[in-house]
This record gives structure tokens, C-alpha cells and sequence, in this order.
């Protein structure tokens, strides 16, 4: 990480430890092929801190990697964005589409900021959370956010 900063939007630790890297882009993916490349690009050109798990949150889908590593494959898991920002978007009483891209990031910060207390989602799909592993391994974390320099 070049100055200590990563490239990605958040970073959650657990004793200091990097867990899961998280990018947060408000655009749709067309597909899981789309989001591996888009993965790998970011590997290649950005500052991506060696992490058990990646996740990459789009206005539509959530995909996550359980190893980051090259060469990267399709996603591990993949769950559906809007199911999970639910209770969040009804209070806002507006759609995913109209948020902007750092009200995304926010919303998408206070939802893992749920799963780092260790509660999870009533709405949506939670099965892949759990079989993942990555409710369990963020309990208790720290969520580091990209400080503006």
C-alpha cells in the first residue's frame, strides 16, 4: 500500500489484521465474468491490501471472494445488493438507482457496520453470508475507511 492507503473504499481488521477488502461502486454488473475482471484490474493497478476475503458491492449484485489472490476466478458467493440495503433504502424512501455514489458507499459502510456487531440482515438472502464465512469472520472487527489526503 503505497503512504498506508489502500485503493479500496474499506478495510475491516480484526486485531489489526486485514480481513476483507471492500470496493463499493454505485454501477450495475452485467454479470459475474464483468465483476472477476473488474477484480482484476484492481489487483493489477490499484493497492489492494492481502486480504481472507474481498468483496465487491455493486448497485446490483455483492460478489465476494474468499482469496483475492491471482489468477482471479468467478466469485465464491453472491448476494443481491438491494435485498440487503432494504431497510436502509426505506428509510431514505428512495431507490438504489437515485443514491449517490458516496451515499452508496455510506450505505454499504452501515450495513457491514451491522455485520461487525454480529447482526444480520432480516431481509434478503442471507444464506451466503454464513456459508462463507464472512458474517463469522468480521464479528467484532474494525472498519477502516479511505481517508482522504
Amino acid at each position: 500500500m503505497r503512504n498506508g492507503q489502500s485503493s479500496v473504499d474499506l478495510v475491516i481488521e480484526k486485531g489489526g489484521n486485514p480481513i476483507v477488502a471492500v470496493e463499493a461502486r454505485n454501477v450495475e454488473s452485467p454479470s459475474g465474468d464483468w465483476a472477476a475482471q473488474f477484480l482484476r484490474n484492481l489487483l493489477e493497478y490499484g493497492d489492494v491490501p492481502r486480504c481472507q476475503y474481498f468483496l465487491l458491492a455493486l448497485r446490483n449484485r455483492m460478489y465476494l471472494w474468499r482469496d483475492q489472490a491471482p489468477p482471479v476466478s468467478l466469485p465464491d458467493f453472491e448476494g443481491d445488493t438491494s435485498d440487503a440495503l432494504e431497510p436502509y433504502l426505506v428509510r431514505l424512501h428512495r431507490p438504489l438507482d437515485t443514491v449517490s455514489q458516496s451515499g452508496f458507499e455510506m450505505l454499504i459502510q452501515a450495513w457491514l457496520g451491522e455485520l461487525v456487531m454480529g447482526i444480520l440482515p432480516d431481509a434478503g438472502d442471507r444464506k451466503w453470508l454464513v456459508e462463507s464465512g464472512l458474517a463469522d469472520a468480521v464479528r467484532d472487527a474494525f472498519i477502516r475507511t479511505k481517508i482522504a489526503a
